[in-house]
């Protein structure tokens, strides 16, 4: 369970003790974390569990209604007062920089010809647009003074909107002023008249070394 899940699933049952899982996960969910904080809804029960086997979270009742299925509500523990105290310091005391995919593909970008990367880069602002466009739309359906008691999504969720919005706005003019970039003739790429002699098709026996290890052949 990542940190972020552990922070988030108390701070529900903080919220809303007593409460049952499924109210948790549905709280959580409203709050459109799977993206930007990797929550998957479907690991929020086995969170409760851990937390509960940890001792951060107890169990206050069990019972069911109308033939349902037992449903078990819980409360935070002593330690999980503290556990959400100290995580919650942690996340905003300590800046850790988010795992980009897109950073190793920058690495070995010149191995795609220059038009390639332009149209996926003219792809990943068009994307980056659509889900701003989206996300907007969210943000202007909470109602100000909303605190999530009365089901709605809390005012103060907007931030995250807000946070989310800006990187990917700053994507988005990077992307942009890289393009022009490679247009005007940037770095050398695959297809290129002086692309280097290295990558597909010079392996290790056309580099001059014999199969497994050992020195390169004389030629």
């Amino acid at each position: 369970m990542s940190s972020a899940t552990r922070l988030l699933v108390l701070g529900a049952i903080r919220i809303m003790q007593p409460v049952h899982g499924y109210d948790v996960r549905r709280e959580l969910v409203t709050w459109r974390l799977e993206e930007v904080a990797n929550v998957r809804p479907g690991s929020i029960y086995g969170a409760i569990r851990t937390l509960e086997r940890d001792g951060c979270v107890a169990v206050h009742s069990r019972g069911s209604e109308s033939n349902r299925p037992e449903r078990t509500a819980y409360v935070l523990t002593a330690e999980g007062e503290k556990e959400f105290t100290l995580l919650l310091r942690q996340a905003w005391w300590t800046v850790q920089r988010p795992i980009e995919p897109l950073v190793p593909a920058l690495c070995l970008m010149t191995f795609m010809s220059r038009d390639e990367l332009v149209r996926a880069l003219q792809a990943r602002i068009t994307a980056l647009e659509s889900e701003l466009e989206a996300s907007s739309f969210v943000r202007s359906s909470i109602v100000d003074g909303a605190t999530g008691a009365e089901g709605g999504i809390p005012e103060h969720v907007r931030e995250i909107f807000d946070f989310t919005a800006g990187r990917s706005r700053a994507e988005i003019t990077w992307a942009r002023a890289f393009i022009r970039r490679i247009r005007a003739g940037a770095y050398h790429f695959a297809g290129d008249p002086d692309f280097p002699r290295f990558g597909p098709g010079l392996g290790a026996a056309a580099l001059g070394y014999p199969s497994g290890d050992g020195e390169p052949t004389e030629n």
